[in-house]
């Protein structure tokens, strides 16, 4: 999914942005603001106050923060979607039988988002539900870049790049492009420390129920306790035909 050409208003664009950095620092002044978006004061304090009384930000003596609202809306975004609840009970279910951390994640404007994370017996649950990540070093994103055609892969890439993340991430897109055929040829994706040091990942792409991809589950763990990754594939797989079934994919 991209933004589409055309007309755009700068003054919402300043808006977004604000929330965008508020978000980032996780509070700010508003000569914090300023600074970082290159904007005066006066341009600030007016987005402020309208970002204030529409109820998207919180002010605390002189900091803002985000606002209860947008996790309101976001929430909103999730749950209205027709396989939210196959999706969530699906992650749950398998997150009890490997006893690991199971992960379902979409991708939207080229990067994946986590909406729903599970960690088997522990009982703060999500901590990174709705957290955004790259898709050429994580498993669920690499699942789905393999599924998706390659002029989207391209597109994706183009936009966000390759960085770095540990010294196990892949950085030349070439190498990226084979691993994400072998993927597809195997049908599950392998993320072997690219992002986080001592963490191995599996995951497998999932279709729509109007054909496409609609996102990935993965399961992860320490590299010292994770079984093989054709166990965790089949695993994952059995999970998502399931998953498939019920959502009515042919």
């Amino acid at each position: 999914m991209d933004s589409s050409s055309g007309r755009r208003l700068q003054t919402t664009e300043t808006s977004l942005a604000i929330i965008d950095a508020v978000n980032e620092l996780g509070e700010a002044r508003m000569s914090e603001l300023a600074d970082r978006l290159d904007l005066s004061t006066s341009t600030i304090h007016v987005h402020l106050k309208t970002l204030l009384d529409q109820e998207y930000l919180v002010k605390r003596g002189e900091q803002y923060r985000l606002g209860m609202k947008l996790f309101h809306l976001g929430e909103g975004a999730r749950t209205r979607n027709e396989w939210y609840e196959v999706a969530r009970r699906k992650t749950h279910e398998l997150a009890d039988s490997c006893g690991e951390e199971v992960t379902f994640a979409i991708e939207e404007y080229g990067r994946a988002i986590t909406l729903f994370n599970v960690v088997a017996n522990v009982p703060s649950k999500g901590f990174q539900v709705g957290r955004y990540y790259y898709l050429h070093n994580s498993a669920v994103g690499k699942a789905i870049l393999a599924a998706l055609p390659e002029t989207r892969v391209n597109e994706i890439l183009d936009r966000w790049g390759l960085p770095a993340e540990t010294e196990y991430t892949v950085t030349d897109r070439e190498t990226l492009l084979e691993d994400i055929a072998r993927t597809e040829e195997r049908g599950y994706s392998v993320n072997d420390q690219e992002a986080v040091e001592g963490l191995r990942s599996v995951g497998v792409p999932v279709t729509a129920p109007h054909g496409g991809v609609l996102g990935a589950l993965d399961i992860s763990g320490p590299l010292y306790r994770l079984p093989p990754n054709d166990e965790l594939a089949s695993m994952l797989q059995d999970v998502v035909d399931e998953l498939e079934s019920e959502l009515g994919v042919q």
